[in-house]
């Protein structure tokens, strides 16, 4: 059966998917939560495209973007950093210059460098990503918000919070661009925005950015919403830890 092959970028994961039976499979398996049969099945797959088409055949970037995605959705971050590199290196030699599925792949490396504690290293493959999207469809392009995300995200996790705050203010001009204010990944960027003013101390403007993000979830959601009850907690968390100060202050 012939293969359609197309990308897309989910959150910064790489999708790609194509047409047979073993795909068929290893999608399957996904939805199940089935990991390591994914492997299996993609695998499979990547051994009939080599036999059918090459090494270099364009139908193996597929597999080796799937088997990389299922690596890390199992905590397997070397194998899937192995596969990725390889999807890369067969995008490079294939595709257009600055192809829209390798910026994908460079931010799937970055993230798995990230979950590795690389922080150099992933920050450096989303800027590559970052690049390349800038390139392709200029500066408001809606992937590049999850880009910025990506990039804050390591930041927070080093620490770094005013840069993480300068990438999630990135983000979340896209974000409103493109989406609008009333969107949840609109919203899900002034909770980011406000726990990082929270780490800095500035619980004001901590607050003010969760009461939008609660203002947002509320109407999508409804009041009694899961998400919606978390992002209250947080505000009261924040009030609460600014009555321990206001009082610490005084004394």
């Amino acid at each position: 059966m012939k293969k359609i092959l197309f990308g897309v970028a989910v959150l910064g994961a790489t999708l790609l998917w194509a047409h047979g039976a073993d795909y068929n499979l290893a999608e399957a398996a996904r939805k199940r939560g089935n990991y390591k049969k994914a492997v299996k099945y993609a695998l499979r797959q990547l051994k009939s495209d080599i036999e059918t088409y090459g090494v270099d055949g364009k139908e193996n970037i597929i597999s080796y973007s799937k088997i990389g995605y299922y690596y890390e959705k199992m905590g397997k971050y070397d194998e899937a950093l192995q596969y990725n590199l390889k999807a890369l290196e067969l995008q490079k030699k294939l595709l257009d210059e600055d192809d829209r599925t390798e910026a994908t792949t460079y931010n799937n490396i970055g993230g798995i460098y990230s979950k590795q504690g690389k922080y150099k290293e992933a920050i450096d493959n989303y800027l590559i990503s970052l690049k390349i999207q800038k390139k392709l469809f200029g500066e408001n392009y809606r992937a590049s918000a999850i880009t910025y995300s990506n990039i804050a995200g390591v930041y927070r996790k080093q620490g770094k919070y005013s840069k993480a705050l300068e990438y999630y203010k990135k983000a979340l001009v896209i974000r409103k661009e493109t989406l609008g204010e009333e969107h949840y990944a609109t919203a899900l960027t002034y909770s980011n925005i406000g726990l990082v003013y929270f780490k800095l101390g500035e619980y004001n403007k901590a607050l003010k950015e969760l009461n939008k993000t609660l203002e947002i979830r509320e109407k999508i959601f409804g009041e009694g919403h899961s998400i919606v009850r978390k992002t209250q907690s947080n505000i009261d968390y924040v009030k609460k830890e600014m009555m321990k100060k206001s009082k610490k202050d005084h004394q």
